[in-house]
């Protein structure tokens, strides 16, 4: 099972290696074709496809972690494909109620909150509401991407996403060349995640087809709705720490302003989200192994290695090398601003990362509810460590309170996973201590150490890192080397 979750995880690494390139790409030009002000923007509205987990109010997390379960019953195929598209259709009708709402909003969303008047004031609503048709499509594609991981079929997902990829940092860039009128820009992102739904949908026809005379279970949509009802909160709360920054950001800073946090925010979400992306790959196996607690247990151990051998050594070098990084990417004057941002940020990002794996054992098992709960808590406070942040430091103030916010989900995160999983704690405990060490040694490399310091620490952990990844590399190279044997 450690074998096919490590190939599941590779082929979603490789699938976001691509998406990340093509980020990196697109944002230069964007940025020279756009203008800061408007590259704002463009960034806010991918604040907003974002917050596509508040929009399927919890649906398309529930269907990945009721079909795994589903089928590791040993459900029939045909009862599950039943309640699959039954479901992809409410996420459909949930979209068109979404659609209106954004509409009807943009005005005000582009007056009092972005603070935005004249042109782009104009061009920023029509690329909402351009944004706001999308969305019922946008819904059902995540519906049938959620079934996808459910079935496991991440080699399919990988090889799909590459293209799309390409095609959603790619439209956008063209059309920006062509007029660079960031309504239409936003316009072209739009017609984007409409190719994904038609994409997706067609890929899961063909391997989930609805059969004659087939029904859902009433036990199996009563747990999907509560299991998303649940996670709606979570994805309400969620993103809204997540994205709540930027958006307090734009309303009492210009546009081009923002920029300097919401441009370090997105390339370094992007550029150390491998070990994120490969972690999707751990809730359907944790989902279908529940009864199995030894099989838990070994996941959870490899997972916290891959973690900190994935995530460790990009972290490092983008928070220690941020403002040459930033200096060759774009330009000196928008490094001197932005570089404190990003290595704040990196750290809270290694956190978060860290985060991600009490976060799916918890789900994994249905305890959407308790995650919930948590943001719930985490909700007052850090809207208390975001006013109090910015009105002290500015923009650097928002990236303390953001990486604030996430050392206290993690450390809740992970009390709550070794309270209610006895037979995971010794792996939980060791986990958690392990990732203490690394992010103290991550705040040393940045702010203690002097620069010939530095580049030492960072070489030895980026070799130290290298020489484990390649040996968890290797294993999973073996086992799809195994797989393409067998077929």
């Amino acid at each position: 099972m450690s074998r096919k979750v490590a190939r599941n995880a590779l082929w979603n690494v490789g699938g976001q290696v691509v998406s990340l390139g093509v980020g990196l790409v697109a944002l230069p030009i964007l940025l020279h074709a756009l203008g800061a002000a408007r590259l704002g923007v463009f960034t806010l509205a991918l604040g907003l496809i974002g917050f596509s987990g508040l929009f399927d109010l919890g649906l398309s997390r529930a269907l990945t972690q009721t079909v795994s379960s589903s089928l590791g019953q040993g459900r029939s195929r045909g009862q599950v494909a039943a309640l699959v598209w039954r479901v992809i259709g409410l996420l459909a009708a949930f979209g068109m109620l979404w659609l209106v709402a954004l509409w009807w909003a943009a005005p005000l969303l582009v007056d009092r909150l972005f603070s935005l008047s004249g042109e782009i004031a104009r061009e920023t609503i029509f690329g909402l509401r351009a944004l706001a048709l999308s969305i019922p499509f946008a819904l059902a594609a995540t519906g049938a991407m959620g079934t996808l991981e459910g079935l496991q079929q991440f080699r399919l997902l990988s090889l799909w996403r590459m293209p799309m990829s390409v095609l959603q940092f790619g439209l956008p860039v063209v059309v920006s060349l062509i007029h660079p009128d960031i309504g239409w820009v936003i316009a072209a992102l739009a017609v984007t995640r409409v190719v994904w739904m038609l994409l997706w949908l067609t890929q899961l026809h063909r391997l989930l087809p609805r059969e004659p005379g087939a029904t859902s279970s009433r036990a199996d949509l009563r747990h999907a709705l509560h299991f998303g009802g649940w996670l709606s909160v979570s994805n309400l709360i969620g993103p809204l720490m997540v994205y709540a920054d930027r958006f307090y950001l734009a309303s009492l800073f210009p546009p081009a302003m923002v920029a300097y946090y919401t441009v370090p925010f997105d390339t370094a979400f992007r550029a150390t989200s491998l070990p994120q992306t490969a972690m999707n790959a751990l809730f359907p196996a944790l989902a279908e192994n529940q009864a199995r607690s030894e099989v838990s247990t070994r996941l959870l151990a490899l997972t916290h290695r891959a973690l900190i051998v994935l995530a460790l050594p990009p972290i490092v070098l983008t928070a220690v090398f941020a403002h040459s990084l930033l200096a060759h990417w774009l330009d000196t004057s928008f490094a001197v601003s932005a570089t404190p941002v990003l290595q704040l940020l990196m750290i809270g990002i290694f956190l978060n990362s860290a985060a991600r794996v009490p976060f799916t054992l918890l789900q994994a098992h249905g305890r959407a509810d308790l995650t919930a709960k948590l943001h719930l808590i985490e909700l007052p406070i850090f809207a208390a460590l975001l006013v109090a942040g910015v009105h002290t430091f500015g923009i650097t103030g928002a990236a303390l309170a953001w990486t604030l916010r996430v050392a206290l989900d993690t450390t809740l995160l992970y009390l709550a996973a070794w309270m209610l999983h006895r037979p995971q704690r010794g792996a939980l405990a060791s986990g958690a201590g392990l990732l203490g060490m690394v992010t103290a040694a991550l705040l040393v490399a940045v702010y203690v150490l002097s620069a010939g310091a530095q580049w030492a620490f960072t070489g030895v952990i980026v070799l130290v890192c290298a020489i484990f990844a390649l040996r968890l590399i290797h294993r999973g190279g073996m086992a799809l080397a195994r797989q393409s044997h067998h077929e």
